[in-house]
C-alpha cells in the first residue's frame, strides 16, 4: 500500500508525457487510461497499406525552452549543412549539441527533421497558403471583388465587432471579418472538427490560433518582404500560427509516442 500511482486519463502527448516524466524523475508509478487502441491521441499517425497519414498538420514547435529539448531529447535534430544549428530563445544564443554531426535521415530512423511549412487550402479549384497570406497570387486567385469584399468585411469587424464572442464563428468574424470566415475559414473548420463553429466556444479559437488575426498576417507579410532574411529554429517573435520553419519527425508525429529499442 505504500506505493504511489497516479492515474492518467488519455495516451496523447500530454497523457504520455505525463507519464514518461514520472517514471523517470519519482518514484510515482503512473497508469494511463485509454478508450481507443491507439497512442498520441489526435496527434498520431496512422500507417493505411504502407503509407503514413498524420491526423492533422502538427508542428513541433515551442517557446518553452524545456519542450524543444525534451523533444530533442527523444529525437535528435538531423545533420545541417552548415554543421550547426543556432537557437535564440528570449535573446540568448546557443547551438543544438551534436547538431554538426547530427544523424542523416537516409539511414537513421530516429531523427527530428528540420522542415519548411507548406500548408494549404483547396477552394475555387485553386491551391491556397493557409494560414491565408496576402500575397500577389492570393489575390489574383480571389479576384477583385472578393478581395474588396473581404478587405470591407475586415474594416467593418475592426470597426463594429460582435461584442458577445460566445462562439468559434464569432471569434473567426472578429479577427477576419465574415466575408473571409465564409471564405475560408468555415468549411474548413467543420470539415476537420466535425462540428459546426456556431457550436464551438470562442475559448476553443483562443487557445488554438492566439494571437493571428488578419493585421497580424498583414504585418507578417509586410515583415517577410521587407525584413531580415535571418531564420533560427526558435523563431520566438513570430505568431506561432505563421510560424515556417519547424521540427517533424521522420515517420511523422505519432513516431514521438512510440517506444523506440534502447531509448
Amino acid at each position: 500500500m505504500s506505493e504511489q500511482r497516479a492515474v492518467i486519463i488519455g495516451a496523447g502527448p500530454a497523457g504520455l508525457t505525463a507519464a514518461y516524466e514520472l517514471l523517470t524523475r519519482t518514484s510515482i508509478k503512473p497508469v494511463v487510461l485509454e478508450k481507443s487502441e491507439y497512442m498520441g491521441g489526435i496527434s498520431r499517425t496512422v500507417n493505411h497499406n504502407g503509407n503514413r497519414i498524420d491526423i492533422g498538420g502538427h508542428r513541433f514547435f515551442s517557446k518553452s525552452d524545456r519542450v524543444m529539448q525534451w523533444w530533442l531529447r527523444m529525437l535528435p535534430l538531423q545533420a545541417v549543412e552548415n554543421g550547426a544549428t543556432a537557437i535564440e530563445y528570449h535573446g540568448a544564443r546557443r547551438l543544438i549539441a551534436s547538431s554538426a554531426s547530427g544523424p542523416d535521415p537516409a539511414v537513421e530512423d530516429r531523427v527530428m527533421l528540420l522542415r519548411p511549412r507548406k500548408s494549404r487550402i483547396y477552394y475555387l479549384r485553386r491551391f491556397f497558403d493557409y494560414p491565408v497570406t496576402l500575397s500577389l497570387a492570393t489575390l489574383r486567385k480571389l479576384g477583385l471583388w472578393r478581395t474588396i469584399k473581404i478587405g470591407m468585411g475586415s474594416l467593418r469587424s475592426a470597426l463594429l465587432p460582435l461584442r458577445e464572442e460566445r462562439t468559434l464563428e464569432h471569434f473567426f468574424i472578429n479577427r477576419f471579418g465574415r466575408e473571409l470566415y465564409s471564405t475560408f475559414f468555415k468549411a474548413y473548420t467543420e470539415k476537420v472538427w466535425g462540428v459546426p463553429c456556431s457550436e464551438i466556444s470562442a475559448e476553443w479559437g483562443a487557445q488554438r490560433i492566439k494571437g493571428l488575426s488578419l493585421w497580424a498576417t498583414l504585418l507578417h507579410a509586410l515583415r517577410k518582404a521587407f525584413g531580415s532574411s535571418r531564420r533560427n529554429v526558435a523563431q520566438k517573435d513570430t505568431q506561432t500560427s505563421l510560424i515556417e520553419q519547424f521540427l517533424y519527425p521522420k515517420f511523422g508525429p505519432g513516431q514521438m509516442w512510440r517506444k523506440w529499442p534502447g531509448r
